[in-house]
């Protein structure tokens, strides 16, 4: 019958995948086109981070590079980083002796030399007793105008800014940089007054005899959003003019001095001309707007390297050359930390001091080779993901499903290899990614559109019974839409019937809270129902804070009424947790939420019980009526789980329970017993429940044979008994006051009239 319900086709939802794909590759095509240059396509980068690995750049311009690197050789030599630049003097003025053909010092010098006189003059006047020390140290020569001392020897340049402050790649980062009088750089065709590059700025200041004698050389390098270097910007902007990228200025030294021109866009923004090229060496190099070449590395990218130590002999005496070093003769030298010492640079091709990576760049603009991505790049993928995803809807309807993903599938490995081919033959980048995941989602909309109407309708079959029937049940349903799982049947189940509610002292304290009351039992039954489907019951939502968990249905299981008391138990955890939360925040402090449960078991009928998504399995029966007559007893008798014969009958080998009373019921012919669920396996195995238990007994064998004298003292003792703390006491100790005085009456069989 359920099935039945459910079974009305939802043909009009067959042509919802085309619109909604329809949408999609709108959407991506737009994607395609305004994110065709930004460096934030992690995919695309990632994709081209690849094609670099499988077709790398010559690199044989490499070799007009060589690293000093300062190791943990060269601090053990010398001591312990960073150094006064009188010894970095030496370091450039050995290389320059050596046969350097320019030196770059990669480590910026921006900033005070922390162990200059001058600095450490500054730092005795300022406190220090002594201070006529500090005032003669104040006047020594200054490490920067020896470090410029060095440079006049050999041609070269000093690192700067280490760090850009602002986002190089973004055109709010720009400013208007001033081109008179510059030497170094000259702008092919018309002359360019202005031009916008991005900004920079000392870290403090650098000295004006080290700026003269040494090319002040941005070294900050910025990486894409995922971490990993792909671009260099070759030319910056510091207070309005501008500045060349170490990477470039070693480029330039290595051309033998000559100045860059660059090619510079002939529209302007509000800060100049952007840029377009760059040409050093004979060689023009793409340029984004932001001035940045894009990283092509060598298959092999060692650089020649020499650890510092070899270039010094000594701290207190003059620099030295230390052997030979004509490994420098004819090279530009880069000078800085390495990656133990210093920091390192994530790139395509693995982690690298910051040195290597300005070297490897030096050299690639030597060379001239580097990937461009044109403007049309962006334009030409747009239209392929629209031409390709209408064309792959339109052959997936005519073949069937795995005939049209594999046509997809083969038509973007033809993608992938046209993109890789474009770059390995003509260095240019083209993003297959969106073109290709357009084919699939074209053909695979058609399959959906033919299935999505079944899928739907048994998904509405099962999404009408969603946190209510256990995991097993739901895991039938979904994979064989349940067959006859959800029929209506008549079978011997377990009824658990539940409420919660608050004290009536509690209510009085929230009556102006009603919302907080209403949203707190709604979410103490959402964990109620929970622990019921991970218990294997079917949950049933009845009205306020009650529920029914029915167990052996819609699946059979052969204990189910051990089933049902564990899940009672698992309950009372559970609230104790809610409980332990409402007392843990200040608002609800002190309240409490208090749960009934009534077993029973018997025959019912049980099923779907209702239309559409108002669905709920239920059961009706004389089990269902008697487990809410038992939860409606537990506020009376004290403890929280009560259970009918049958169940206690079937578990009590197993689980601890306590006989509470006797009762006569409209509907039975005889007295029945209800008792209290008191715990686990543990527990009644515990010798305080143990001697409980005795005591009870006694007390209820005295009492039902009348014996009101004897059934007074062990009551006494009963309640003398640990957990002896529960309603139940009281309600026995004023039966036995009661007939003690007026004696039991005639036909007195222990058994007490129910609602009485």
């Amino acid at each position: 019958m359920a099935k039945r319900m459910f079974s009305k086709p939802f043909q009009w939802l067959t042509g919802l995948p085309l619109l909604v794909v329809t949408g999609v590759l709108a959407v991506m095509a737009i994607g395609a086109l305004t994110g065709a240059q930004s460096p934030e396509a992690r995919w695309r980068e990632r994709l081209f981070d690849y094609f670099q690995r499988l077709d790398p750049a010559d690199g044989a311009a490499v070799d007009n590079f060589h690293l000093v690197l300062i190791d943990r050789e060269s601090v053990e030599a010398v001591g312990p980083w960073p150094w006064p630049r009188t010894v970095i003097a030496g370091l450039v003025e050995a290389a320059g002796e050596a046969g350097a053909k320019g030196v770059i010092l990669t480590e910026a010098v921006d900033a005070p030399d922390p162990l200059s006189p001058e600095t450490i003059g500054e730092f005795w006047l300022s406190g220090a007793r002594d201070e006529t020390l500090a005032q003669q140290l104040a006047l020594l020569p200054q490490t920067d105008e020896r470090l410029a001392e060095a440079f006049t020897s050999v041609d070269g340049g000093v690192g700067v800014s280490a760090s850009a402050p602002l986002n190089p790649y973004r055109t709010s980062s720009f400013e208007r940089t001033d081109m008179k009088g510059v030497s170094w750089l000259h702008v092919a065709g018309d002359a360019a007054d202005y031009l916008a590059l991005p900004a920079t700025r000392y870290f403090y200041g650098l000295n004006p005899a080290l700026a003269n004698a040494a090319q002040p050389s941005v070294s900050a390098l910025s990486p894409d959003s995922d971490g990993v270097l792909r671009r260099a910007p070759l030319l910056w902007s510091i207070g309005g003019k501008p500045a060349p990228s170490i990477a470039l200025e070693a480029a330039r030294l290595a051309a033998g001095g000559e100045a860059v021109t660059i090619t510079a866009a002939d529209a302007a923004n509000a800060q100049g001309r952007t840029l377009e090229s760059l040409r050093v060496n004979g060689h023009a190099l793409p340029l984004s707007a932001s001035s940045a070449m894009r990283l092509y590395l060598p298959k092999n990218i060692a650089v020649p390297t020499t650890s510092a130590s070899r270039l010094l002999s000594g701290y207190n005496g003059a620099p030295v050359i230390a052997g030979s070093n004509s490994q420098l003769k004819d090279a530009v030298v880069l000078i800085g930390l390495d990656t133990e010492l210093g920091p390192s640079v994530r790139t395509a091709r693995g982690p690298m001091a910051p040195a290597a990576v300005h070297a490897l760049a030096a050299a690639q603009i030597v060379s001239g080779e580097a990937p461009v991505r044109p403007g049309w790049a962006g334009y030409m993928e747009a239209l392929a993901v629209m031409l390709l995803g209408a064309a792959a809807i339109m052959i997936a309807r005519r073949l069937d499903f795995w005939r049209a993903a594999g046509f997809a599938a083969v038509v973007s490995l033809v993608l992938v290899l046209g993109a890789y081919g474009a770059f390995a033959f003509g260095d240019i980048m083209l993003n297959p990614i969106p073109p290709a995941f357009a084919l699939f989602l074209g053909a695979l909309s058609i399959a959906g559109g033919k299935s999505i109407g079944g899928v739907l309708r048994d998904d509405n079959l099962r999404g009408s019974f969603h946190d209510t029937l256990p995991e097993a049940a739901m895991k039938k349903l979904r994979e064989d839409s349940g067959a006859d799982l959800l029929n209506g049947v008549r079978r011997e189940i377990t009824v658990l019937a539940c409420e919660l509610r608050f004290a009536d002292e509690d209510l009085r304290t929230m009556e102006n809270l009603p919302d907080d009351i209403t949203k707190l039992l709604a979410a103490a039954s959402l964990d109620l129902r929970q622990t019921i489907i991970d218990a294997g019951g079917a949950a049933d939502q009845a009205e306020g804070g009650r529920l029914f968990a029915y167990f052996n249905a819609p699946l059979e299981t052969a204990d189910h009424i051990q089933a049902g008391c564990a899940a009672a138990l698992r309950l009372i955890e559970s609230m104790d947790k809610v409980n332990a939360d409402l007392d843990a925040s200040s608002r609800t402090r002190g309240l409490q939420i208090h749960l009934a449960i009534g077993i029973a078991t018997g025959p019912c009928f049980v099923g779907p019980m209702g239309h559409g998504r108002n669905n709920r399995y239920s059961a009706v029966g004389p089990a269902v009526d008697r487990a809410a007559f038992l939860r409606s007893q537990s506020e009376f008798y004290g403890p929280a789980m009560i259970c009918d014969e049958q169940v206690y009958k079937e578990t009590h080998h197993h689980f601890a329970f306590l006989e509470l009373d006797k009762l006569k019921l409209r509907d039975e012919t005889r007295p029945v017993s209800i008792y209290a669920l008191i715990g686990n396996p543990f527990i009644k195995s515990s010798k305080a429940f143990r001697a409980l238990d005795d005591a009870h007994r006694e007390f209820l064998k005295a009492y039902r044979a009348g014996d009101m004298g004897r059934a007074k003292t062990l009551l006494e003792k009963t309640k003398g008994s640990p957990g002896a703390k529960i309603a139940l006491f009281d309600i026995y100790e004023e039966r036995v006051k009661k007939y003690s005085e007026d004696g039991v009456p005639k036909d007195w069989d222990g058994a007490h009239i129910a609602g009485v």
